[in-house]
């Protein structure tokens, strides 16, 4: 008969046993969380670099920058707040985010790009929303125009204290050009008033800050 103590011992050994078997489970998950999975198109990664040199003390000053004098006028009539993100639903072309509902500037083709924004009236300092009735429209590169919609974040799905936001989606043709996607927000108020929306853009010899197709 065994006693307790030997028992217990029989357990752990048992245990231990199982242990390579664990591993060999979790192993193909593990590996494919730091790789590329398969049906998976990594939009932005990271990679080692060299860190960036110490300034010099002898370098020349950057040559001093003047600030346009559009930048100093006064804003309007209207102020936008605008974000461009994945979406929680699949496209109708069969893609959907590894990541849901986050803001992104690199889409797939396939993929739903959707649009989020706020517009604030600079004459009331009040929001533009359903009850103002104006036309608000997402004008894509190639002259497709799709309405606005006044919606709570998250949709359905959205708890009670959600925020309450414009916003649209477009999925993006399996053919469509790859490279920089130039769109704008357009408003028109019943009063008259109009006004576009332009992402501003940060331009280098090595970035461009506009949303990006890629293949």
């Amino acid at each position: 008969m065994l006693h307790g103590r030997e028992i217990r011992g029989l357990i752990f050994v048992a245990r231990l046993s199982l242990v390579p078997l664990l591993i060999a489970a979790w192993a193909p998950s593990v590996i494919a969380q730091g790789g590329a999975e398969p049906g998976v198109t990594t939009l932005i990664g990271a990679q080692k670099a060299p860190p960036p040199p110490p300034p010099s003390p002898s370098a020349a000053p950057r040559p001093a920058r003047t600030t346009p004098d559009s930048y100093y006028e006064p804003v309007g009539p209207f102020f936008f707040y605008v974000e461009t993100l994945t979406s929680t639903g699949p496209s109708k072309y069969g893609f959907i985010a590894t990541i849901p509902c986050i803001q992104s500037g690199v889409f797939k083709r396939g993929m739903r790009l959707v649009v989020r924004f706020e517009i604030l009236d600079t004459s009331t300092g009040k929001r533009v929303t359903d009850k103002d009735g104006a036309t608000i429209k997402l004008r894509l590169p190639h002259g497709e125009e799709i309405p606005g919609r006044w919606n709570i974040r998250g949709s359905v799905a959205a708890l009670p204290d959600s925020a309450w936001m414009w916003d649209t989606f477009w999925d993006i043709p399996l053919d469509y050009p790859v490279g920089r996607f130039d769109y704008s927000i357009v408003i028109a108020a019943k009063d008259g008033r109009t006004a576009t929306f332009i992402p501003p853009i940060q331009k280098t010899a090595t970035s461009d800050t506009r949303v990006r197709i890629i293949d």
